[in-house]
């Protein structure tokens, strides 16, 4: 586990899969990131990175260039080490490259960096993706982050909302169907009241929501009754979805930065031709970032 700080808060990160499982506010020593309560066992992950895949894939697999390959949900990233490339009192940085195992499965010589550095306002997340191979090399890349919410007597966290800031239309959704797939559809957020989604265990038992609108600049996570909020900086990623345990009344909420998107449901996906995902060049590199910001 490797610990990084300034002044304003600490954050601890997991070597294995670079998964944030700390941000703690040393003005109250409020930590932000969900880690499970071992008698009930909710979730047992915190913040994992998703790459190459967003979601789960139809059949466990997908093709590239005529070939069938299997891939895992989300992804193999969150489930492999990185290795500590660079540290200070306040950054490191985590680098993961393909090798033998990961070639079977993601035939592209990939790597994937991802720098946390603690800033006096909040958390920087910096992630680059290069492609060190000679073939375009497809990919989506996803970071899902957990924070805890207090919850009502009942178990309840009616008086939370996300509010979407930079949104130029009405907010709009994915259609989802079957879970976890999309169903090739756009919808208008029946939950949104203009920039605000009002948030409910009941709103997200029906499975991840995830927002159509590209726009979006900053998402902040509140409630009219407590203290603490945090807001995450997406102006760089094309989605954003929400998540919580489906009938579970969990007590957190993942606001999760996407660059890709879940398949439609269907066949195994053309990843050189998905909706959502990315594609970079041979020797060549895409940059992506995100912050957090408590308050």
């Amino acid at each position: 586990m490797i610990t990084i700080e300034n002044d304003q808060f600490k954050a601890e990160i997991n070597e294995f899969g670079a998964e944030l499982t700390h941000l703690i506010s040393k003005k109250d020593n409020f930590d932000y990131i969900w880690n499970d309560v071992p008698e009930v066992k909710f979730w047992k992950r915190h913040a994992p990175i998703l790459f190459p895949a967003i979601g789960r894939s139809n059949g466990d697999s997908y093709e590239v260039n005529g070939t069938i390959y299997p891939m895992t949900q989300h992804g193999f990233a969150r489930d492999r080490d990185f290795t500590v490339t660079t540290q200070s009192a306040s950054q490191v940085v985590f680098t993961q490259e393909a090798n033998t195992e990961t070639r079977a499965v993601y035939p592209f010589d990939y790597v994937l960096e991802v720098t946390y550095t603690l800033q006096s306002d909040g958390l920087h997340v910096a992630a680059v993706v290069t492609n060190n191979g000679a073939d375009e090399m497809p990919f989506a890349l996803g970071f899902h982050p957990a924070f805890n919410v207090t919850q009502n007597a009942d178990g309840s966290f009616a008086d939370y909302s996300l509010t979407l800031k930079g949104v130029k239309g009405p907010v709009e959704q994915f259609g989802i169907g079957p879970v976890p797939y999309r169903d090739g559809t756009k919808k208008p957020l029946a939950q949104a009241q203009g920039d605000v989604i009002p948030l409910t265990h009941e709103f997200l038992d029906d499975g991840l929501v995830i927002i159509a609108n590209s726009d979006i600049e900053e998402a902040t996570l509140s409630s009219s009754s407590q203290t603490h909020a945090v807001t995450l900086d997406v102006h760089e990623f094309p989605y954003l979805t929400i998540w919580s345990p489906e009938h579970e009344k969990a007590p957190f909420i993942c606001v999760e930065p996407f660059a890709g998107l879940p398949d439609q449901a269907g066949e195994p996906a053309d990843w050189l031709q998905k909706a959502g995902n990315n594609i970079v060049a041979p020797s060549s590199s895409k940059d992506f970032a995100f912050t957090i910001l408590p308050h």
